[in-house]
């Protein structure tokens, strides 16, 4: 009788641990919320764009974290255009941790209207298991202003 109820104890013993650790392990993911990528400066190398023409912007980032990313991005003008960009999607940083400088160039579209147009990018950044498959870690968008010239 003795060695049946150590049996269940350790069996209890067992099926505890497993509920401690995996419950310890799902605070770990929930908790880690911190940003991996610090957004520094962005800079619109080319202020004014033609329709057609191509919309210049450099950024200093600093990744601070190996995580993966997903960052949706469109463009806007000041009328009902709307232009969806392709995604950016990278498991680790591009060049490694620590801060470096990009520069890409995004086509403004023909339809685009002379006035005010906006990049937008929404990123969405995945650490650990957690925010891969159910609630990534999210900033406000990068919003970047420049002006769509009249065509000739």
């Amino acid at each position: 009788m003795t060695g049946l109820r150590l049996f269940g104890y350790a069996c209890l013993g067992i099926i505890s641990a497993a509920i401690l650790a995996t419950a310890g392990a799902l605070a770990w993911f929930i908790a880690d919320r911190g940003l991996p990528v610090e957004v520094s400066e962005t800079t619109v190398l080319t202020p004014v764009v033609k329709p057609g023409g191509k919309l210049v912007i450099r950024q200093r980032l600093v990744y601070m974290r190996n995580c993966s990313a997903y960052v949706d991005r469109a463009l806007f003008d000041a009328h009902t255009h709307r232009a969806i960009l392709p995604p950016v999607r990278y498991e680790r940083p591009p060049q490694g941790l620590g801060q470096r400088t990009i520069t890409f160039s995004v086509t403004v579209p023909e339809e685009f209207e002379p006035g005010e147009g906006q990049y937008h990018a929404a990123p969405e950044y995945a650490c650990n298991p957690l925010q891969r498959h159910y609630w990534p870690i999210t900033r406000a968008q990068n919003v970047v202003r420049f002006q769509i010239e009249r065509k000739p």
